[in-house]
């Protein structure tokens, strides 16, 4: 009778006594016939479960990740053979060795990961670019509408759509004239919006004036003890001022804005909670009136 041994894969993770069955498999095929018998005797050789995954995948341990996982038996009880894979082995079954990785579990990640986070990112950046972008308040120049360590989201929509107005709080990064004297362009105010491109603008007697009718506006936390001459705003900038008129550099300082340089809209405080809400003014733009004014 020629002689049939099980293949060399599955004999290579056999250890203790999982050796012994298979010897009696060995045995069972030289000296029993085909039988039910010899067919008993196959049923005895009941390979770990760690060992039945090796054998399938012959290269062992799993390349990707760099590490090799002991497998958990799930066989308590050897049927036949007495205890099999429950008692008969070194007494690794049911621990997990460590990754022997060079990085953490939680860094390694696949081309499918690092996709996700690339994408993450672009929305991310797109949102903040074209849509709408948080900051952070880091002066009084705007209170009391704004604190210091307030949180506000200005939005950069609206205005693909229209022309800033007056009364709007808006967010821009610094003109011309304040990065000569040291400022960047990555430095970022925020300010309202008092006069439009056309507007004659002047403070006198501790009002604001504006195309020669005075502004009385509650949201100023003190008059102006400033002067300032009457001043034209040219065509495609507008005239920025802090609600806290005397605590400010703004226009009243350096000159009117390139709307160019308007970055987006504030529209909303998130932070601190006890003061979120709108920042959007009620009334919405401010009313275009023009003072009657006669030729002598």
């Amino acid at each position: 009778m020629a002689l049939r041994v099980p293949p060399p894969s599955y004999s290579s993770s056999v250890t203790g006594s999982s050796r012994q069955r298979c010897f009696t498999f060995v045995t069972c095929f030289i000296r029993i016939p085909v039988s039910p018998v010899r067919l008993s005797c196959i049923n005895l050789l009941k390979l770990p479960e760690r060992s039945r995954l090796y054998a399938l995948n012959p290269d062992g341990p799993n390349k990707e990740n760099g590490k090799t996982t002991a497998l958990k038996s799930h066989e308590s009880g050897g049927g036949d053979d007495g205890g099999g894979g429950g008692g008969g082995g070194h007494g690794d079954d049911g621990k997990t060795e460590k990754g022997t990785g060079l990085l953490p579990e939680w860094l390694n990640f696949n081309a499918d990961d690092a996709k996700t986070i690339i994408a993450a990112v672009a929305v991310s950046l797109a949102f903040r670019t074209f849509v709408a972008e948080p900051r952070y308040i880091p002066s009084l120049s705007m209170y009391p509408t704004f604190d210091v360590g307030d949180r506000i989201v200005a939005e950069k929509v609206s205005y693909y759509f229209r022309k800033p107005c007056a009364n709007d709080i808006i967010i821009f990064k610094s003109p011309p004239v304040l990065q000569e004297i040291g400022y960047s362009d990555d430095d970022v105010f925020i300010k309202r919006i008092v006069a439009k491109e056309g507007d004659i603008v002047e403070v006198h007697d501790g009002k604001l004036i504006v195309n020669g009718v005075a502004r009385n506006d509650d949201f100023v936390y003190e008059p102006p003890k400033y002067e300032m001459s009457q001043i034209v705003v040219p065509k495609g900038y507008v005239f920025v001022m802090g609600d806290n008129r005397n605590n400010s550099y703004d226009s009243h300082i350096w000159g009117p804005l390139p709307l160019k340089n308007i970055l987006g809209r504030s529209v909303l405080r998130y932070w601190p909670p006890t003061r979120a809400g709108t920042t959007v003014f009620p009334e919405g733009c401010a009313p275009e009136l023009k003072e009657t004014m006669s030729t002598p």
